[in-house]
């Protein structure tokens, strides 16, 4: 009961707040999320990366608000863009729909995306690139999406140079055309500016969801060149083949430490240069004022794979332990910047811890829209971090249903994040781990043991958060745990 009090007074004073998150003449900001797949947050160079070359997005957290403790809902496609789009836990949404029946498509229609509450509150909606949440029927255009370019339900793309394959030769709406030579990542930016020019007179909301920096490892031949030269005037073998030199074996995989696939880097290049178009664009709109830019992305970057497995691994997310699949933090720990002209105080960072479900309710504030407690029940708004204050966030819960072993090498996991407290729970492992992640961000040292009160309380909110969403272990059926 405390809990629920202290969220509807949280939501009462977000609504109060609202209207002084508008700008100053009233009118209601655009907002663009640029969601780039598979992208750790030591991808950037203004998160620590030396090889890899960001100019555009060092750029947006100088202008704006660089985040240093920003997770994803989940350290896998599919679960983390549940928790995007809904505000809701990923396993809530597999519960309730598994419950209900309604589990046809991934995000089932019954759940009120932020693109829908947007929609209603008189905005224009765009989503560009990766959905992965729906077959035929469940795209983004039946989840409050008015325009639809190059999205369906293939989570990645066949090729990234024309004519664009899709991966395993699944659906795409409105696909990009092209000529021969062109590249996903730059074709889907053109229609995002296209997008911009032709919009910029309504309130609008576009999602330019890139299938960059995920696999396959393709890039411009002259920019994978140009990485190669830099790896090799500053000493570093060059990566990207299947055994690399800088690879380390822990219990449950292999682990790359280095960062030096040229290829990769030319593909993160290619990226940031979408956000820097994306930027002039708004400019040569004369509304970047009146724009909120997020960036994010759905996890970490792909560095580990299963101690049986050969493939090639794309990045290091070092310090940060393992990446793409694993509940340890080089898994879930994200990039994320915000920036708001006006509003953000440029070139300030911000500790405040933020999960994946928080950017709904999030966004609701920034456009001064009603928020919707009963659909993003597990986000909470970080519209206060914005305004430049620093506090503690509920703790935050992951129920990690799917084991790769044989791909990137994670096992089911259940964790709880508290502070700088994080406590995990082995499901396949019979361990439970403890780690202060201010002292020990490399997760290397398990202090359950040492402090036993403080592995018991949170063990305890652990399983009273799992009992609440739905006894999840107890479940035991097929069709949850192989989503």
């Amino acid at each position: 009961m405390k809990f629920e009090r202290r969220f509807f007074i949280v939501a009462c004073m977000a609504l109060l707040l609202a209207d002084s998150l508008l700008a100053d003449d009233g009118r209601r900001p655009n907002i663009v999320l640029f969601f780039v797949d598979d992208f750790g947050q030591r991808d950037l160079t203004c998160y620590g990366s030396t090889l890899y070359e960001t100019p555009y997005m060092d750029r947006l957290a100088t202008e704006g608000m660089r985040f240093t403790n920003a997770y994803a809902a989940y350290p896998r496609c599919v679960p983390s863009r549940q928790g995007l789009l809904s505000g809701k836990y990923p396993c809530r949404i597999e519960n309730e729909s598994i419950k209900s029946g309604d589990h046809k498509h991934h995000l089932p229609l019954s759940e009120v995306t932020f693109g829908e509450a947007l929609k209603q509150h008189g905005y224009q909606t765009c989503y560009i690139g990766k959905w992965h949440l729906g077959k035929q029927g469940g795209d983004p255009a039946a989840q409050g999406f008015d325009t639809v370019i190059h999205a369906g339900s293939a989570g990645a793309t066949g090729d990234y140079f024309f004519p664009f394959p899709t991966e395993k030769g699944l659906p795409v709406i409105n696909p990009v055309d092209g000529k021969e030579g062109d590249y996903l990542t730059d074709r889907l930016t053109d229609k995002a500016v296209q997008y911009i020019a032709s919009h910029k007179d309504a309130p609008f909301l576009l999602v330019l969801a890139h299938y960059a920096v995920h696999t396959p490892l393709q890039a411009p031949a002259d920019i994978t060149k140009k990485y190669q030269r830099k790896l090799d005037n500053a000493g570093i073998a060059v990566g990207g083949k299947k055994h690399d030199a800088d690879m380390v074996t822990d219990r449950q995989g292999v682990n790359k430490t280095v960062q030096n696939n040229p290829i990769y880097a030319a593909m993160v290049e290619q990226t940031d240069d979408s956000l820097g178009r994306i930027m002039q664009g708004l400019e040569d709109a004369g509304i970047d004022d009146d724009t909120a830019i997020i960036l994010t992305s759905d996890h970490g970057g792909l560095s580990t794979r299963g101690l049986t497995s050969n493939r090639v691994l794309a990045t290091s997310n070092a310090p940060l332990r393992q990446g793409k699949g694993s509940i340890f933090e080089g898994g879930t720990r994200v990039p994320l910047i915000v920036k708001w002209p006006g509003k953000i105080k440029p070139n300030t960072t911000s500790t405040v811890q933020v999960t994946g479900t928080d950017h709904y309710p999030t966004m609701l504030e920034i456009v001064g829209a009603p928020l919707r407690p009963e659909q993003h029940v597990d986000g909470r708004s970080y519209a206060n971090a914005l305004r430049g204050e620093t506090y503690q966030r509920d703790p935050m819960f992951w129920y990690k249903w799917q084991a790769r072993a044989d791909s990137t090498g994670d096992t089911r996991a259940i964790s709880l994040i508290d502070g700088h407290y994080k406590l995990v729970m082995w499901i396949d492992e019979d361990l439970i781990e403890l780690f202060d992640l201010s002292q020990d961000i490399s997760e290397q040292r398990n202090i359950a043991a040492k402090m036993p009160d403080r592995t018991a309380a949170m063990l305890k909110s652990l399983k009273k958060t799992e009992q609440a969403i739905g006894d999840l272990r107890k479940k035991g059926r097929k069709e949850f745990r192989s989503r």
